[in-house]
């Protein structure tokens, strides 16, 4: 269930508005056309968290869909769009202690 908000790039206890928002968001940035993974990933994790009724039956039963714990944390870690940035020296020096 969690994968679905990170996926979104939203917290837990987001309405049903900013879900959605945050779905048409998505979808223009990563169409099917460009990038038809992503675009799956998103549709996918919009259909889980669209209403309350899905909510609360994925956080009710959704421990009990996924037994295997390193496809899960596989799951997870795909489910950030890895970002990428130039880091500073002051960064690299904190780093390093």
């Amino acid at each position: 269930m969690l994968t679905h908000y990170l996926t979104l790039g939203l917290l837990p206890d987001a309405s049903d508005e900013e879900i959605r928002d945050h779905y048409l968001q998505l979808v223009k940035r990563h169409t099917p056309e460009k990038d038809p993974e992503r675009f799956r990933q998103i549709t996918e994790a919009y259909e889980a968290i669209k209403d309350v009724r899905n909510r609360v039956k994925g956080k009710v039963f959704g421990g009990l869909t996924i037994r295997d714990y390193e496809s899960a944390l596989l799951s997870l870690a795909k489910a950030r769009e890895i970002k990428r940035r130039r880091v500073g020296l002051q960064e690299l020096f904190q780093a390093e202690k």
